[in-house]
């Protein structure tokens, strides 16, 4: 009767243990998912639309159109003095099928948009470096009434002229556009502010393969 007892008394201790330790783990990975979803839900999700590339005039383009909905918290700072600048990176790599593919074009180009509180428009001011010669470089600015008129300037690239097509030689290449809004170009004390806030996060990547030969676009 005793060791009985003895029994009864220790297991019910040794189940509610595990119980607990359980129900531990749940909600640890609960929070965890709550924190993990919060963290997603305020990152600005871009998407890059109509990506290709084409032959004009001996010369390789490129266009796309990004996509994306700018957060309010943004569009406030912007009234307030902030310039963004948005960054563009293409990298033009031939394919080679015994060997890691080449890197033959590396480019980037930047939209910077800035409020002009005392006319109140928008300026926008495009320019492009690259490590090859394009001809291209700071272009005069730019100015609008809305800010989605000189965003659109920002969310669309048309013709970029990347690099002369005779450069690159007939064969199979492929292509890699990443935008960004680079925060490092923000003030110095905004930059410290927006450590864990996802939604001053804008970035997008796409790749895409073409092919250069003599007679035809890629």
């Amino acid at each position: 009767m005793v060791f009985t007892m003895h029994f009864l008394k220790k297991h019910p201790l040794r189940l509610g243990g595990s119980v607990y330790r359980l129900w531990l783990v749940l909600c640890a990975a609960w929070l965890y998912g709550l924190l993990a979803g919060s963290a997603f839900a305020q990152t600005s999700s871009a998407e890059i639309q109509n990506f290709k590339a084409v032959r004009l005039n001996q010369d390789l383009m490129i266009s796309a159109d990004i996509k994306f909905e700018l957060p309010n918290s943004i569009e406030e700072a912007m009234y307030k003095g902030v310039s963004l600048t948005f960054v563009s990176e293409l990298e033009v790599a031939r394919e080679r099928w015994y060997w890691l593919d080449k890197t033959v074009v590396t480019v980037s180009r930047q939209t910077r948009i800035s409020y002009q509180a005392l006319t109140r428009r928008w300026r926008v001011l495009p320019w492009t470096e690259s490590g090859v010669v394009t001809g291209l470089g700071v272009q005069l600015p730019q100015t609008y009434e809305t800010l989605p008129e000189a965003l659109g300037v920002a969310q669309r690239i048309y013709n970029w002229r990347v690099t002369p097509s005779s450069e690159l030689g007939e064969g199979a290449y492929s292509m890699q556009l990443r935008y960004r809004l680079d925060i490092s170009q923000l003030p110095k004390p905004l930059q410290i502010g927006l450590l864990g806030q996802g939604d001053w996060s804008i970035n997008a990547s796409a790749r895409q393969r073409f092919q250069l030969t003599d007679a035809s676009a890629p």
